[in-house]
């Protein structure tokens, strides 16, 4: 509701770097917010950055009686790890540390290992599977004599004056997946003694988790394999692009009781498609050229598409909040062939070989595919599960194709009525109730935001070969393939 002070837009980095003081800065920054938005300093709230995380693993977990809640991540406002309890009213802190530095490693041995620091963490995730046990051992060690805990405390076991430097004299002649495997071996150990001590201490055995190091899916998948643990819940987006969110949740707390606030139960917070964003592509000269448009598709169709082998980019209703694509702005395929992943590699995603795809599966289906015996929520891609001999089987291109784990959006009709009823349409062709899902992106940028990106940014990269694109009610076929429509 506030003009916008356009005359005051430069952020004052000169003054923040001449005088970096915390208190400094705080009061910088909210000097330079109350201008911008033009409101009173006295309407600035600063939320601590861990409170922040905290609050969004609470209330998006939905848990009203006693939680544990654990943040963990690179940094953030001089703390990288957080422990606190829930007992209806308020998060009491019990623990905060600046040396739980598992988020800031992972990003050198990311850099180490040639990828993007604060990036590619996921692809060393995926890489550390394909490591043998016997190659593991000596880097593990090394790994396990620089931080460690004490009585449920981290602690630095070695002076390391730069990690960087450290790793890499070290680990020099080392494979590749070994150093990327035993990172992983040594941070899911060090995660599970932290968790384990805790739970003993409290006696709470409800887990919250959130943070950066929260979206490394094998890590909460072994915080779920403790014996102690009944329930653990990660939030969608849990890295600092809910930041936001958990403040809004602190401040609401100041107002009213934290059994009275309802968390984010859906992930499609984003914008929906616009019938002008749609009438775009129906006029674009490139669509015109090389489509034809087939209007008000039935899932039916898609799913014939589907189960006949081919990819489709699927973009429908309001788009998802955070890192992981759900459907309404994914590629989908048939997870039965496992050749689809070279498919969509070379046709569309360029990724790295061993990275694998992720399965979206129907509720009444999980059973069937994933080892859940906790029964744990999975709506978001946001935990590993091991997988049954009979999706080993059945959809082998949306599982792991070395440790056979899958990180699976489990739909319900609740949760998004359009995908739940294309996924009943292809268990019908098929009697397989999951597609494989990935991204709509190019491998390396951001998931499509309008209509048009899907022109500009996918079919115009030289390397695409993509034939089928729904985009709301319209189905678009490449006239190379000689589509007819649905066979009836």
């Amino acid at each position: 509701q506030h003009k916008v002070n356009l005359d005051n837009e430069i952020y004052p980095l000169e003054d923040i770097i001449s005088n970096p003081t915390t208190q400094n800065v705080l009061q910088m920054r909210k000097q330079f917010i109350s201008k911008f938005l033009n409101i009173p300093e006295t309407n600035v709230f600063f939320v601590d950055h861990h409170k922040c995380h905290a609050n969004h693993a609470l209330f998006g977990s939905q848990i009203k009686d006693d939680c544990l809640v654990i943040t963990m991540d690179g940094f953030g406002d001089g703390t990288n790890a957080t422990v606190g309890i829930f007992k209806g009213e308020r998060i009491e802190e019990l623990y905060r540390t600046d040396l739980c530095n598992i988020g800031r490693i992972y990003q050198f041995i990311t850099l180490l290992l040639g990828m993007k620091p604060a990036e590619h963490e996921y692809k060393v995730m995926g890489l550390a599977a394909y490591a043998k046990d016997q190659y593991i051992r000596e880097p593990l060690e090394i790994f396990k004599n620089t931080y460690g805990l004490v009585n449920g405390q981290f602690c630095m076991l070695t002076e390391i004056k730069n990690h960087y430097q450290y790793f890499k004299k070290r680990l020099e002649g080392y494979r590749f997946d070994a150093i990327a495997g035993a990172l992983q071996a040594w941070v899911e150990e060090v995660i599970v003694e932290f968790v384990t001590y805790w739970i003993k201490q409290t006696s709470i055995r409800k887990v919250a988790f959130s943070g950066g190091v929260a979206l490394n899916i094998k890590v909460s998948k072994k915080i779920a394999e403790i014996p102690e643990v009944e329930f653990i819940f990660v939030p969608v987006g849990s890295g600092d692009e809910s930041i936001s969110i958990g403040a809004g949740y602190e401040l609401l707390q100041q107002n009213f009781m934290a059994s009275k606030i309802a968390g984010i139960s859906s992930p499609y917070l984003g914008p929906k498609l616009s019938s002008e964003a749609c009438e775009e592509v129906r006029n674009n000269d490139f669509i015109k050229k090389n489509f034809q448009r087939f209007p008000d598709v039935k899932v039916e169709t898609l799913a014939e598409i589907l189960a006949n082998g081919n990819v489709l980019a699927n973009m429908v209703g309001a788009m998802e909040f955070g890192p992981r694509a759900l459907g309404n702005r994914s590629f989908l395929a048939d997870p039965r062939n496992p050749n689809i992943v070279e498919k969509i590699n070379d046709a569309v995603k360029n990724r790295d070989f061993w990275m694998p795809f992720t399965p979206s599966i129907l509720e009444k289906s999980v059973e069937k595919y994933i080892l859940n015996p906790k029964r744990l929520p999975a709506p978001y891609m946001t935990m590993a599960f091991d997988t049954t001999p009979e999706a080993q089987l059945e959809i082998p291109a949306a599982i792991h194709p070395v440790d056979k784990t899958a990180r699976p959006q489990i739909v319900t009709k609740e949760a998004n009525t359009d995908y739940y009823l294309l996924l009943e349409a292809f268990e019908a062709i098929t009697g397989v109730g999951c597609l494989l899902n990935t991204s709509l992106n190019i491998h390396g940028k951001p998931i499509v935001f309008n209509p048009i990106d899907i022109v500009n940014e996918i079919l115009m990269n030289q390397l695409v070969k993509l034939n089928f694109i729904r985009i709301g009610s319209d189905l678009y076929v490449s006239k190379s393939v000689g589509f007819k429509g649905r066979k009836k």
